[in-house]
């Protein structure tokens, strides 16, 4: 796997959370906090982060359970946006641009509502909203994530195992495993994200209670700060529900829409997912 972020480093608490931080950036401008999605971890932004650190400082981090950081006892999206909170204040010291992905984007978009003075604006990519919890979205998969993160002390069962998970859809060759796909998203790669994900936060993802709507409901039309929604589509794969996108252009947010774009967009998609934000932060970043 390509090592394209810096050194990691440990903020010690209670879970302790590993990041990156690419340091430099202009004083007078807000560094960026990027989010990543559930299952996955930092490495995920490894297509974006080198890029947008060569002007802003850019930090990502490993989310409680996932990656390298500690494991806890509650994975609500309450508990996300605080170890959010805890790496602007502590970590980025300063108000941020924060770009969530998918649970990561649920996450920026509670974050702002409950720490308005740290988050100077939010980039939401497909973020999982109204559907979170709701045991339709990926259902299928994440019931093969629950039985395929139960193999993470044996390699080879869990790499066989995230090679027979079915895709949410067809892939542009017809593929229809995650063993049939390359690239970015190989089995490969998901294997090792797959190994160091908690089994307790599948579990979360799984419960038919709806923990995550709780947090979500407080937030809605909460967010005051400007906010970019990039929105995937929904014939190919997406986590908004319907009528959502226009929910969240009426509170104010900005829509762009991308036909053909999966879930995954900044992996799979990374040139058109920084052309579609750069204006956007060039805006935001001395306003």
């Amino acid at each position: 796997m390509p090592k394209r972020l810096p050194r990691s480093r440990t903020l010690k608490g209670d879970p302790k959370l590993v990041y990156y931080d690419s340091g430099g950036g202009q004083p007078s401008e807000p560094p960026i906090v990027l989010l990543h999605g559930a299952s996955l971890r930092a490495e995920d932004w490894e297509n974006i982060f080198p890029r947008l650190a060569t002007r802003y400082r850019v930090i990502a981090y490993d989310a409680r359970g996932h990656g390298k950081s500690g494991r806890a006892q509650s994975y609500t999206l309450a508990d996300l946006a605080e170890d959010a909170a805890r790496v602007l204040r502590e970590i980025a010291k300063a108000p941020a641009i924060v770009i969530g992905h998918s649970v990561g984007g649920a996450t920026a978009y509670v974050l702002a509502t409950r720490e308005p003075g740290l988050v100077k604006a939010v980039v939401l990519e497909d973020p999982w909203l109204a559907r979170y919890h709701d045991g339709v979205w990926r259902a299928e998969l994440f019931k093969a994530l629950d039985a395929v993160v139960a193999k993470a002390d044996d390699p080879a069962a869990l790499r066989a195992a995230v090679g027979r998970m079915p895709l949410p859809t067809p892939g542009p060759r017809g593929e229809r495993t995650v063993a049939e796909v390359r690239g970015f998203y190989s089995a490969e790669r998901l294997a090792t994200y797959y190994a160091a994900v908690d089994p307790a936060f599948v579990k979360e993802l799984t419960r038919p209670e709806p923990v995550g709507q709780n947090a979500i409901a407080e937030a809605r039309g909460k967010v005051t700060q400007p906010a970019l929604l990039l929105c995937a589509d929904p014939r190919v794969d997406s986590a908004l529900g319907d009528g959502e996108s226009d929910a969240l252009a009426a509170e104010g947010a900005q829509v762009m829409r991308f036909p053909g774009v999966p879930h995954r967009m900044h992996g799979l998609k990374p040139e058109v997912f920084l052309e579609a934000i750069e204006p956007f932060l060039r805006k935001h970043r001395t306003s």
